[in-house]
């Protein structure tokens, strides 16, 4: 298997995990915001975004992740959500190990003036990313969720560096 296909194959995978979060919820609990917390409607609008400006900028050669919509259908929406999360996944999945290969410049605002940095990468580098990014936020979701008394997998929200880190060092799973 193509190295680049495994990168594809991972950020899949992580919104797939996003998606099964988000299933586990009723409507009320996926706009619940708790006291000093993010909605889990909040980060998977934020994830969703991460990936749709990656995607977009596959096509255009210019990646800019502040460029995105805050707030919106997907934070009030969860059977939205769950319809963006297939989407996203199936493109995701769709792109070619070629297309990851592809160079683009990564554009984004550095301080509280505006000041816009730019650096260049590849569409794989930035799927690295934002698959990355998609754990982290699925780690910040979990306290919340667990407040919501909701049952979830207990490896759910762990990376995947942890979990190849556990198994190897007992066989196991996070507690």
């Amino acid at each position: 298997m193509h190295e680049l296909t495994t990168v594809t194959d991972s950020a899949a995978a992580q919104l797939q995990q996003v998606r099964d979060l988000v299933a586990l919820l009723d409507d009320a609990q996926y706009v619940r915001r708790p006291p000093g917390a993010s909605s889990v409607a909040g980060h998977v609008r934020h994830c969703v975004d991460h990936y749709a400006a990656l995607l977009a900028g596959a096509e255009r050669g210019t990646v800019d992740y502040d460029r995105r919509e805050r707030g919106g259908a997907l934070e009030t929406d969860r059977t939205l959500a769950l319809a963006r999360l297939d989407v996203v996944r199936s493109r995701v999945r769709a792109l070619a190990p070629g297309v990851l290969d592809r160079p683009v410049e990564v554009s984004g605002i550095v301080d509280a003036r505006g000041t816009v940095a730019r650096s260049r990468s590849t569409v794989g580098r930035e799927l690295l990313f934002v698959a990355h990014h998609a754990v982290h936020h699925l780690a910040l979701m979990m306290p919340v969720v667990r407040t919501l008394g909701v049952s979830v997998p207990a490896d759910l929200g762990y990376a995947p560096a942890t979990m190849a880190f556990l198994r190897q060092r007992d066989g196991g799973t996070p507690a």
